[in-house]
């Protein structure tokens, strides 16, 4: 079945794989876009790692506006491959901003006390990964259709600093790799919001309950997680 569904602290998500002459178009635009703008722009476009992430994006809010050649796809695009090649920012400078503002923070990732995956019901469950990747990305056939899917659960993402922030899952995508674990340092582009949460990070009892520091999905765009373990390690880069 089509679509995303909520699971405990996280999603699952069946999307089809976007059309070979939909992806080969999305490629030549952020290609184009890219080698004939500055270094914020290459940065963000070499952080895919690879083409066939693209793939999990194609038919997202983050491509609307950006599937034809033209010059407001191209305005479309600077502006999110602008945004995935800009300096991350601490947990408390994102502190500091209004809700609904935009952030790119880079830590730890760990993952809730207690998270779990839910057993699988059916052949389109039964990929499902266990606790051990807090985010998974696959492929599968059904009835000649080709499937992306995608689980993701809500973790903690702790910089380098030390402070902590909570990263909700929903509707969010994963960029540049088929998995992320505990420990894998990540690069989360997302909204920040305040959340309530019954079990914050590093707070006792006595205080649960208390507004946490989260960051999401917007209402107008998909929060992107990049995992940047590959980047400091040197991995190859094969799109520019």
């Amino acid at each position: 079945m089509l679509g995303e569904v909520a699971t405990e602290h996280g999603f699952h998500r069946v999307s089809r794989a976007p059309e070979p002459l939909a992806l080969a178009r999305l490629r030549a635009l952020l290609l184009d876009v890219a080698t004939d703008g500055g270094a914020l722009l290459r940065e963000g476009l070499e952080g895919f790692q690879s083409w066939r992430f693209l793939a999990s994006l194609c038919g997202t809010e983050w491509t609307t506006g950006a599937r034809r050649s033209s010059g407001a796809a191209r305005r479309v695009l600077q502006r999110r491959l602008r945004v995935l090649g800009a300096r991350p920012i601490t947990v408390a400078m994102a502190r500091r901003l209004p809700i609904g503002a935009p952030a790119h923070v880079c830590g730890t990732a760990v993952p809730l006390p207690g998270t779990s995956v839910p057993a699988a019901s059916n052949r389109l469950l039964a990929h499902i990964s266990h606790i051990a990747h807090i985010w998974s990305l696959s492929a599968m056939t059904t009835d000649n259709v080709r499937c992306t899917i995608e689980d993701g659960h809500d973790f903690f993402l702790t910089d380098e600093e030390g402070e902590t922030l909570r990263v909700i899952a929903a509707r969010g995508v994963l960029v540049n790799a088929d998995t992320l674990g505990p420990g894998d340092r990540i690069s989360a582009f997302g909204f920040v919001d305040r959340v309530l949460d019954s079990t914050p990070r590093g707070v006792d009892a006595l205080t649960r309950g208390a507004t946490s520091l989260a960051l999401r999905s917007g209402d107008d765009l998909p929060l992107l997680l990049r995992r940047a373990s590959q980047e400091r390690q040197g991995e190859h880069r094969t799109i520019l």
